[in-house]
């Protein structure tokens, strides 16, 4: 397996030493991630799974909609990055209980033991979550978060027995719990005192969904990712660009191939933020848009520019599934707000800042979701991609696939080539290089150089082939990938 940080690793390790299966110990995972990397996921954010069981597609998506008292008029007048107004009902423990009963094989007060250790015991802070700290202090200072987090540095001991707490109680209570038991009461309780307008009917009708992934053969390949309300569509309108548009035939080291996205990333942006969200309020039908050529003469106005948000993504197999698990809180430590010891998400900012669009914010609605996997079937081999990296996702697993499909890189060649992000995809773009990578720019783009690996994100691969599993962790984290 492959994820964020080493005591996860260790974790999954272990439970699939114990005959747990990649579910089981994808759940074991994510809850130590949810204690030792707060900021990138946990209880209070959502989370998403797309994984391959023998010739079988899994995918899942549980994230929480705006609360019920939400008020879109006050959300477009102030355009908070943090507080109450961000705040959307986490949905990651609904996906740990879908998972657990349809695949499990170990019960949860097994699969938590080791976040709920962490939690009451202690860990070491790595620098990521030193880092994350440092750089959210100003913005976060003021909430709830300042009384667990505020200081922390580089190596300290991290001690959070709320967290140990609701752990230990969705262990022994049942994943349920978390939205219909007295926890759950005691969470909503908690975000009302913070000043969300919320009521327990919110965490009661939340709910998570098996569902269809967006599909497309392509290439001799099937493509596969999370459909709406995740962004999965751009990753694939991206990919079909590279063919339709001739950019596979660029040296990878060209500047001009720089250049050469400069339209499709803007195309693919602008189609994302205009006509994607909640598929309640969408107005078209995402499988009739895959293909680049099918959005390329849509118009669309330019409604945000992109945000950076931290996500955690790790990848499972047991030799049989591969499992790709993506979680979030989109920015770091998300709203500010804490609930049950950790922190809620401000996934409500992925709302649109005017009225009219399908992501336009209102009440009880699911905000466009940054988080998406993509999957890879060659006949031959099959592949998982995902990646820390917001709203640059699209562009991170498009130029993974780059290297591994159009310049023949192996798996450690993929991950640690250099990259060039679009970090403002329209208007006057912007596109951030990465040494030795030479800069590129025009009229149109302005480009700048990034220290080495400095580009956003950082991107996990699994590959299996002929029964065997390979797993490819990116340089740019602080995770490590190992196998039994």
């Amino acid at each position: 397996m492959t994820a964020d940080h080493y005591l996860a690793v260790k974790a999954g390790i272990e439970i699939l030493e114990q005959g747990g299966n990649a579910f089981d110990a994808a759940i074991a995972v994510s809850s130590v991630l949810s204690v030792v990397q707060p900021q990138m996921g946990g209880p209070g954010g959502d989370g998403f799974l797309l994984g391959f069981l023998d010739q079988e597609v899994i995918a899942y998506s549980s994230s929480g909609r705006s609360p019920s008292g939400f008020n879109p008029e006050k959300f477009l007048e102030e355009k908070p990055l943090t507080g109450p107004l961000t705040v959307t009902i986490p949905g990651l423990v609904y996906l740990w209980g879908m998972i657990n009963e349809e695949y499990g094989t170990l019960p949860l007060s097994t699969l938590l033991k080791h976040a709920i250790s962490l939690a009451y015991n202690g860990f070491r802070a790595g620098w990521f979550l030193a880092l994350s700290v440092k750089n959210r202090a100003e913005a976060l200072s003021n909430y709830k978060w300042a009384s667990y987090y505020k200081g922390i540095k580089h190596g300290d001991m991290v001690v959070n027995k709320d967290a140990g707490r609701t752990l230990r109680v969705i262990a022994t209570r049942g994943w349920d719990e978390f939205y219909y038991g007295r926890l759950a009461e005691e969470l909503v309780s908690e975000l009302q005192e913070q000043g969300v307008e919320l009521g327990l009917e919110d965490f009661m009708e939340h709910e998570g969904y098996r569902v269809a992934p967006l599909k497309l053969e392509l290439d001799g390949k099937t493509l596969y990712e999370l459909p709406p309300n995740s962004q999965g569509i751009a990753t694939m309108n991206l990919i079909t660009a590279l063919y339709e548009l001739g950019l596979d035939k660029y040296e990878f080291a060209d500047p001009e191939r720089v250049l050469a996205w400069s339209e499709p990333v803007e195309k693919s942006y602008l189609f994302r933020d205009g006509f994607i969200g909640d598929p309640d309020y969408m107005v078209i039908n995402p499988y009739e848009y895959l293909h680049y050529k099918r959005i390329r003469d849509v118009e669309a106005n330019v409604v945000a520019g992109l945000e950076n948000g931290d996500t955690t993504f790790f990848i499972v197999s047991d030799g049989e599934a591969v499992v790709g698990f993506i979680q979030s809180l989109f920015h770091p430590f998300g709203s500010g707000l804490m609930m049950g010891g950790f922190p809620v998400q401000n996934r409500g900012i992925g709302f649109a800042k005017t009225k009219g669009l399908p992501n336009s914010p209102a009440p009880k609605k699911l905000p466009l979701h940054t988080l998406s996997i993509l999957g890879v079937d060659t006949e031959e081999a099959k592949y998982v991609i995902g990646c820390v990296g917001g709203d640059y996702r699209p562009q991170l697993h498009l130029r993974v696939y780059e290297n591994l499909f159009i310049y023949g890189m192996n798996l450690v060649e993929a991950l640690d080539a250099p990259r060039f992000i679009y970090t403002q995809p329209h208007g006057k773009q912007v596109v951030e290089i990465e040494p030795p990578l030479q800069l590129a720019s025009s009229d149109k783009v302005s480009s700048i150089s990034t220290q080495p690996y400095g580009t956003h994100g950082h991107v996990h691969v699994s590959i299996k082939k002929e029964g065997l599993v390979a797993l490819g962790n990116d340089p740019r984290s602080e995770g490590i990938a190992i196998a039994l």
